[in-house]
């Protein structure tokens, strides 16, 4: 199959929905000879901040030297961002070449019984595992998809397991309270192995139960480093850390938000364990690898007039995060909002959260399967906001966003990923690599 084919077979796989689980992914990756064996690697869970963490830690293994491949999900608006070697996507020859060599596999085991079909995230890690396995890299950083414990990732055995944080999330599929979802985030936790955490509350401790169960060594970021937050600008933020093998005088991180400094803290824990255990990183390689990192859709500033922010806070708690960004830098003039959201997210809180800052939204629909109706949202939205409007379009969205902003305002693009790439693509971008 060609380019077109490959990306056509992986979104038929859609159809079958999400499945947690390891029996396909453990059945698929055998067939191949568990590539995920030939490469070491960190594994990445959370609610939040999984995907900015796994860029820190990416950019840190690099800068030490090592060949790292990256893999991430969702993607903005190519499917082979999912996939990077050192910090390049896969080609579209070589995700054609492994596509077909899956889809193969695929028909030889599943044709029997076509309903327990690979889901397409459990194709999508196949397909990154065997990438890494042929370029031969030596790091993977891998990001957990949904949970940990039965996510299609947790075929790993990771030299550290990392829990950024921790919020009520997917509670159809992974449980109705904090200390069930961390326990399920958990999961990717090693006996006798090692494990850094952002959580806190009565999610680091259910968190803290289980490595005490698995004999695993955990570090817990909030308590044991100490953050003093420097300044921001638009290249992003600095800080002064005191980790656990030294003092940082001076750090960077080229994304905007508190919360980015978190999570490049959580990655700083992350490579100081593995320089305990004799990986080459050390701080210069910590200090350039923090700098490097790139994650876009996230506190994304667009220059223009008026100015747009795109931020892809999907969830309660990453909408905490965006308004405390907001509240704390003030930007200049008023802020509209286009908001798009899944229809399985806790969308009212979100929007509650916004409304002490905004006046005006613009309610459209991710490019999604999953997305929430715009005109389902707008009864409740007339109560947060003065003004509530409906686009079909992120192109209308943004042009009425505009017809209504000042040049000295700021249109923020937020609600979800899917509506982050539906922005970057509608202002022209067209791949971020």
């Amino acid at each position: 199959m060609n380019y077109t084919d490959a990306l056509a077979f992986l979104d038929g796989l859609q159809r079958f929905g999400m499945r947690l689980g390891l029996e396909n992914i453990r059945r698929l990756t055998e067939a191949f000879d568990h590539p995920q064996a030939t490469f070491q690697s960190v594994h990445v869970a959370g609610t939040n901040g999984k995907g900015s963490t796994a860029a820190f830690l990416n950019g840190i293994l690099r800068a030490a030297g090592f060949t790292v491949g990256l893999y991430t999900s969702p993607h903005l608006l190519d499917f082979r961002e999912r996939i990077l070697v050192d910090g390049h996507p896969i080609s579209a020859e070589e995700l054609a070449g492994l596509t077909t060599e899956v889809a193969g596999v695929i028909d030889r085991l599943f044709s029997l019984s076509p309903l327990s079909s690979p889901t397409f995230f459990e194709a999508a890690t196949a397909l990154a595992f065997l990438h890494f396995a042929r370029r031969r890299v030596g790091w993977g950083v891998i990001e957990v998809g949904l949970g940990g414990r039965s996510d299609a990732t947790n075929i790993l055995q990771p030299e550290v397991s990392v829990i950024t944080n921790i919020d009520l999330e997917h509670q159809e599929h992974l449980g109705d309270s904090l200390e069930s979802i961390a326990a399920e985030k958990a999961g990717i936790i090693r006996d006798e192995g090692w494990v850094v955490s952002a959580a806190e509350g009565a999610a680091l401790e259910a968190v803290g139960r289980i490595a005490r169960q698995k004999g695993a060594r955990l570090i817990r970021v909030r308590e044991q480093y100490r953050v003093e937050h420097l300044g921001r600008s638009e290249q992003g933020e600095t800080f002064r850390l005191t980790g656990r093998l030294r003092e940082y005088d001076s750090l960077q991180v080229p994304l905007m938000g508190r919360h980015q400094v978190l999570n490049a803290v959580t990655a700083v824990a992350v490579a100081e364990l593995l320089e305990e255990k004799g990986f080459g990183v050390g701080e210069a390689r910590i200090r350039e690898g923090l700098a490097a990192a790139r994650c876009p859709g996230r506190l994304q500033l667009i220059p223009a007039r008026p100015r747009i922010l795109v931020d892809g806070a999907h969830n309660p708690a990453g909408m905490r995060a965006l308004r405390a960004f907001l509240e704390e830098e003030q930007l200049p003039g008023r802020l509209l909002v286009i908001f798009g959201v899944l229809k399985d997210k806790a969308w009212e809180r979100m929007l509650g959260l916004l409304t002490p800052l905004v006046s005006s939204v613009v309610l459209t629909r991710p490019e999604s399967d999953r997305g929430a109706e715009p005109r389902e949202l707008a009864t409740v939205a007339s109560g947060y906001f003065q003004e509530v409007r409906v686009a079909e379009s992120m192109a209308e969205a943004l042009a009425m966003a505009r017809a209504l902003a000042a040049s000295d305002d700021t249109i923020l693009v937020t609600g979800s990923l899917y509506t982050a790439a539906a922005a970057l693509r509608a202002l022209g971008f067209t791949s971020l690599f």
